[in-house]
């Protein structure tokens, strides 16, 4: 009787802690549900091109599969970008469902979310069994911390970044199963473990540093022995090595040069120097653990100095770290909470502090993703050190809980405010450029990247059939302004070169060639001959800026290129013509290249050659429209229109644009063929549906 009266309060307490922990669950949930909601109606922002319908093995749904496990995760401008086929498999598999959908992408950021919920729901399980002998508030209140954090927004906003969540998941998957192992010995849990890591291994190489993490956390949590985590240490680094270098067996080669650009530090030679930058950066980082404002979707050349051992701040993260070095170092035998928090962190961002190789873009929110779990710890541990309530302790006073949650909520509301204002700056690509482009005016790349958005949206409005330019005059002012800023930052940056002149030529220049034209129209010859001079004056930069580029890049075909239209656009058509084959020489025959030295030709007199030339692009390019709309065009002027028609409608069957569907049904209708006319509007309807697709 005494025996049962004794065990029935420790059941009831199992089965009190046993609803805590579903109310902290169903509170874990619902947080993160009201945190990241509003990045469900986010579109498709910077590198999400990567793994949308664009990439031609995603876009492929089931039948990619094969190929999204033979090839690299992406290439572009014949830069490779590693092999992560987990995430691209994710991608695919969803496309399968939703390439048609009207709600795709917002169908794979509600993906995003729920691979973030599921991170969070393993975590807080592998926290309580890592602080099971803490008080029951601790793992709940460090996994609010983290999971209110604004760094995350990167990766749950950004569906590029879903390969981070799949490492997230994997990686702590594998670290349950492998304290399971350990605290019961039973082998199939080491296996289930070491699957886990390799899916994260090929999810991204990043998870590499896990490799560390996992002896860590079983070293400080479980009892197991010194020989045991020898073999474990062992097996894990052999997996890694099956996932990371085993596909490159059957792989091309992989080549990723990261520009000055991207990371200053490729161009530094001192080692020296490049290692009193590493600790600013670590210094950065400490800050952005603490005080995470202001947020940049990229960073790069000029946001993060280089800098030398006489800067303040190298000396203080110097010092900063140097002590963390020595707490964790003091802590270990004895295997303080402390010393943990240090070396996890340590391990977690030795990836990205620039020491063992430069990083892409130098800093960057996301790399907070994984350390940003030890600053949560070290938080909510000093809030208990505050209140001077013992770790040990299963239940604590109330008032003693109230100050830790008071505490916790000090950081949690304004944290999870920002991270849902974030989360709607990432709801399109504009908006995310348009809201940091004041913090990241010294980005030579994000400069590059906000005016190169504002011309998408000039170049919108330019085709439509109303000339709207003094309407959106100040929208080309500010892009020219950023593109300005970017090659004052680096000289060097041919692409921001190439884009300043094309908004010199084909926006300035062109608009005041039109002007030029209208005032002729009027008689008005002496606002004729302003705009004339001003047109001079914006061709003259337009082809100062095409050479930069040239000059930094010499095998630029599209500097040459535009550089010939702009000389096109003059009159220059022997200059022109000589660029355009520049082009063709670096780049390879584009129809759209030919087609310029075609007409170049027919506006220099040439006739027959541009006729000859318009062939050989039948004959290159036989699906191609371009040709058949240029003879059209020609003939159409020489008065012709006879043959101008038959060429247009070639055209219509090779799959042209509106235009000359409608300039078809126009002339049917003059004529007196109606039945004709209805023919070519219909197929110049379809046209527009198709472009609106597109």
């Amino acid at each position: 009787m005494g025996k049962s009266q004794n065990k029935k309060p420790g059941l009831l307490k199992q089965l009190d802690e046993r609803r805590t922990v579903n109310l902290f669950k169903l509170l874990l949930v619902l947080i993160t549900v009201v945190l990241y909601y509003n990045t469900v109606f986010n579109y498709f922002s910077l590198d999400d091109h990567y793994i949308n319908n664009q990439n031609p093995q995603i876009a492929k749904g089931f039948a990619g599969i094969p190929e999204i496990f033979t090839t690299l995760y992406s290439e572009e401008a014949g830069m490779a970008y590693g092999y992560r086929p987990m995430v691209r498999l994710s991608f695919a598999i969803e496309n399968q469902f939703t390439a048609n959908s009207e709600y795709n992408p917002y169908i794979g950021h509600l993906i995003n979310v729920l691979l973030y919920l599921i991170g969070i729901l393993l975590l807080y399980k592998v926290l309580r069994r890592l602080f099971g002998k803490y008080n029951i508030w601790f793992p709940f209140l460090v996994t609010v911390l983290f999971l209110s954090h604004p760094t995350h927004t990167e990766v749950v906003a950004s569906l590029k970044n879903r390969d981070m969540l799949l490492v997230f998941i994997f990686s702590f998957l594998a670290l349950w199963q492998f304290i399971r192992w350990a605290d019961t010995g039973k082998k199939k849990f080491f296996v289930y473990g070491m699957l886990s890591y390799f899916v994260a291994l090929l999810s991204k190489e990043t998870a590499i540093a896990q490799m560390a993490v996992f002896p860590l956390v079983l070293y400080f949590f479980t009892d197991i022995p010194p020989k045991k985590l020898g073999g474990f240490v062992l097996t894990a680094l052999i997996v890694a090595v099956l996932a990371l270098l085993g596909p490159w067996l059957f792989l091309p080669e992989f080549s990723r040069d990261i520009r000055f650009m991207e990371n200053p530090l490729v161009s530094e030679p001192n080692i020296l120097r490049r290692l009193s930058t590493a600790f600013y950066i670590l210094g950065w980082y400490l800050k952005m653990l603490a005080y995470p404002y202001p947020l940049g979707y990229y960073y790069g050349y000029n946001m993060i100095p280089v800098v030398g051992w006489g800067n303040v701040w190298v000396l203080l993260s110097f010092a900063a770290h140097l002590g963390l070095a020595f707490l964790a170092f003091k802590g270990l035998k004895d295997k303080r909470l402390y010393s943990f928090i240090i070396i996890y962190y340590a391990i977690n961002i030795s990836m990205y502090a620039n020491i063992v190789y430069p990083v892409p873009g130098i800093v960057g929110d996301r790399f907070l993703f994984f350390p940003s779990l030890s600053f949560a710890i070290f938080l909510v541990w000093m809030f208990f050190k505050i209140f001077r309530s013992s770790l040990r302790e299963k239940r604590i006073k109330t008032a003693k809980t109230i100050g830790v949650v008071a505490l916790t909520l000090i950081f949690f509301l304004p944290y999870g405010q920002y991270t849902r204002y974030r989360n709607y700056q990432w709801r399109t690509q504009y908006s995310l450029f348009r809201t940091d482009r004041i913090h990241l005016f010294h980005s030579v790349k994000a400069n590059d990247l906000y005016a190169s958005e504002l011309i998408k949206k000039v170049n919108i409005e330019l085709s439509k059939p109303v000339n709207p330019f003094l309407l959106i005059v100040q929208m080309v002012d500010s892009a020219t302004m950023h593109y300005e800023q970017a090659v004052k930052l680096d000289s060097s940056h041919y692409s921001s070169w190439n884009n300043l002149g094309t908004v010199y030529s084909k926006i300035y220049g062109n608009q005041a060639l039109i002007r030029e034209r209208s005032y002729r129209e009027r008689n008005d010859t002496v606002k004729a001959g302003m705009e004339k001079k001003n047109a001079a004056g914006y061709f003259e930069k337009a082809e100062r800026a095409f050479r930069n580029a040239i000059r930094y890049k010499p095998d630029f075909g599209s500097a040459y290129f535009n550089l010939g239209f702009a000389q096109e656009l003059q009159q220059k058509y022997d200059s022109a013509i000589y660029n355009y084959q520049q082009a063709l020489r670096i780049d390879g025959p584009y129809p759209e290249t030919l087609s310029r030295i075609a007409n170049a030709l027919y506006k220099n007199g040439q006739f027959e050659e541009a006729v000859q030339e318009n062939r050989k692009i039948m004959q290159q390019f036989p699906g191609s429209a371009q040709p058949y709309i240029n003879l059209g065009n020609y003939y159409y002027m020489a008065g012709e229109k006879e043959t101008a028609v038959k060429y247009y409608e070639a055209a219509m069957e090779k799959g042209a644009g509106p235009q000359v569907g409608k300039l078809l049904a126009d002339y049917y209708r003059q004529i007196g063929k109606h039945a004709r006319a209805e023919y070519f509007l219909e197929l110049s309807k379809k046209a527009v549906k198709q472009q609106k697709k597109r």
